[in-house]
């Protein structure tokens, strides 16, 4: 049987476990909502399960296994292999996260952030396949970024290149998770975009169909679904989003002059109502020679992309 492989992912919103090979695709995978409130021992534990699980239902056995490769979702100190910090998990400064997952499963470990492992689970798999240079962006609960430059993963001196999440843009903006103002994930991310659209209700007297939702399940995936259907005040806060996320995106392209970014995550699923003035806010702001010939493209693999990415980093680990 092929050299199997165990990917790790620890995201705002749910924790994940895959298992595959180098071919892009799982044997077996399993995912539960992120607990809020465990402490990163308790996430370990279950990590370890989901691990346990996916093995089983991809009907292996951990003999097969190879390596492992953790997706977390924050920036990680890639060299000395443990998390720096966490803005949506407390308790996650300076976890030696790599080395306890190795001492657990007594397998070759390797750590990196999950828009890291996103942007090498597209150059590999997905929608960057074939190239060698892209950026990926994910804007979900919080927005992050990662670089493929010359086919590899591009981190840095420190490992934080690419965070483009917490570059500041508005000076004077709305506060971000990490207590600075003005953050493209306070202006662009998941919650941000629930905050504008819950700010906007306040002060409208339309009738928007948000408002059904208001105190039960709004979220960012409900503003782009009433943008979708023509929702005049979910198109003006959806348009603010795309009109920073833009700026963001225009800035990387007019730097490296590179030839595609990738856009994942769930608001990214919002289809053409996202796209279409997220191109047009690029084209805007960045440079006519690049941002003519820049492709703004959805991921391919969708939640998949850091599963798949932390896999083909443990397999890149093992050669």
């Amino acid at each position: 049987m092929k050299d199997l492989f165990v990917a790790l992912d620890i995201g705002g919103t749910k924790l994940a476990a895959g298992v595959g090979g180098t071919d892009g695709k799982l044997a077996g995978e399993a995912a539960v909502p992120t607990p809020r409130r465990l402490r990163p021992q308790e996430v370990v534990e279950s990590l370890l399960e989901l691990a346990n699980l996916a093995v089983r239902k991809a009907e292996a056995i951990w003999k097969e296994v190879k390596g492992v490769g953790i997706s977390f979702g924050g920036p990680v100190n890639f060299r000395r292999a443990t998390t720096v910090t966490c803005h949506h998990l407390p308790g996650w400064n300076d976890v030696p996260l790599a080395k306890v997952i190795k001492g657990r499963l007594h397998l070759p470990t390797v750590l990196d952030n999950d828009a890291n492992l996103g942007a090498l689970g597209e150059a590999r798999f997905g929608a960057g396949r074939g190239g060698d240079d892209l950026f990926y962006i994910t804007v979900s609960s919080g927005i992050g970024g990662g670089l493929i430059l010359d086919g590899k993963i591009y981190r840095g001196s420190s490992s934080l290149a690419g965070e483009i999440g917490h570059t500041i843009f508005r000076s004077t903006g709305p506060r971000c998770t990490c207590g600075r103002k003005g953050c493209l994930e306070a202006l662009s991310s998941g919650w941000s975009i629930l905050r504008d659209a819950k700010e906007a209700l306040a002060k409208s007297d339309e009738k928007s169909p948000l408002r059904s939702v208001l105190d039960r399940e709004l979220d960012a995936k409900a503003v782009a679904e009433a943008a979708r259907k023509g929702d005049a005040l979910a198109l003006a806060v959806i348009a603010e989003a795309t009109e920073a996320l833009g700026q963001g995106i225009a800035a990387v392209i007019n730097i490296l002059n590179l030839p595609l970014v990738v856009v994942g995550g769930g608001v990214a699923k919002a289809g053409d109502t996202f796209f279409r003035p997220l191109r047009e806010a690029v084209k805007k702001y960045a440079m006519p020679e690049s941002g003519e010939s820049a492709k703004i493209l959805p991921s391919e693999l969708g939640d998949y992309a850091p599963l798949l990415g932390a896999i083909a980093l443990a397999a890149e680990s093992a050669d």
